[in-house]
């Protein structure tokens, strides 16, 4: 179903409908904001020939999944974006693909979303301001996608001090295992800004005129890319300290263990004479003056609890424990 929103000049009113109100070529300052989040291919390709839209930029609009992509062809511009649909970054349910098709006067519009448990979209085309320019929603857009990103990461901030702490205190297994999902969704969110980022960046340093250098200013268009930048550098930055906190628990637990065995190799040191000297004594042979002694047991004993306390000491010296 395809929902057209059609404002007229000469009465200052949106007028919604189908594609029946569509009369094409738009007169004056009439503007088209067109949503087909919830249309079909087939009535997607209808309206994309009615604009004689290049056949490349429409097949890229009509494909479901899509890296972010900046293209422009007869007068249209088409942006592809991606947004974070997820409550926090506990997990990563997907993204919102969204599709921009644009020109000074029509504004093609495209959300498609992961299947999840609870609903998200972007802000809806509102009726009640008088019409504003096309590219003032397309900048809206740009806006609401950014936001998506860094509520979130702002929020993670906390976080992720309050988990850094919990690690030091009493790191285990969960929260190890917390961490790596953290890092793959912030590896995810590492691509999908990156291709935003880059993007704005091309066309910050195009040399050759660009439909959207004309259709936004150029401190609009560094705004655009220094939005997607810092929150490429946030990311990057949030999965460096999970890294560390990886490294640094793995140091821990490595450091623990020597201990442990440190420990146990000591213990096993000083019973290896000790053994040997019961192993010794409990040969069966005839000829053994000391099994004939009255105080052999005793001597036994003693010598070994000397051999204890000797090695226990020596270990004590060389601040081995």
């Amino acid at each position: 179903m395809i929902v057209l929103h059609l404002y007229n000049p000469e009465t200052e009113k949106w007028q919604n409908g189908d594609l029946n109100l569509l009369s094409l070529p738009l007169h004056g300052d009439q503007k088209l904001w067109v949503n087909l989040s919830d249309a079909s291919t087939q009535e997607q390709q209808q309206l994309l020939a009615k604009f004689a839209i290049h056949p490349e930029i429409a097949e890229d609009f009509l494909r479901e999944r899509h890296p972010p992509k900046l293209e422009t062809s007869n007068g249209f511009t088409l942006m592809i974006l991606r947004a974070f649909v997820g409550k926090d970054f506990s997990d990563y349910p997907g993204h919102a693909q969204l599709s921009l098709l644009f020109s000074n006067q029509v504004l093609l519009y495209k959300c498609q979303l992961p299947e999840q448990e609870y609903a998200y979209a972007l802000p809806a085309f509102d009726l009640n301001p008088p019409a504003i320019p096309i590219k003032d929603w397309v900048k809206h857009y740009i806006h609401a996608v950014s936001a998506s990103y860094l509520e979130k990461l702002i929020n993670f901030e906390d976080e992720l001090s309050e988990f850094e702490d919990s690690m030091l205190s009493h790191g285990d297994d969960y929260k190890m295992a917390q961490i790596m999902r953290y890092r793959s969704v912030f590896r995810k969110l590492d691509r999908n800004l990156a291709y935003q980022k880059e993007m704005f960046s091309d066309l910050l340093v195009m040399e050759r005129e660009h439909l959207l250098k004309d259709t936004f200013q150029q401190v609009e268009l560094r705004d655009f890319y220094e939005k997607f930048e810092r929150l490429l550098s946030m990311t990057q930055m949030y999965y460096d300290q999970l890294g560390d906190l990886v490294s640094g628990y793995m140091s821990t637990s490595s450091h623990q263990i020597n201990e442990r065995m440190k420990l146990l190799t000591m213990v096993s040191t000083v019973f290896i004479p000790l053994t040997f000297i019961v192993g010794m004594y409990g040969m069966n042979f005839d000829n053994m003056p000391e099994l004939h002694m009255a105080t052999g047991y005793y001597w036994t004993l003693a010598v070994m609890a000397v051999l204890a306390v000797v090695m226990l000491l020596g270990f004590k010296i060389k601040r081995w424990w």
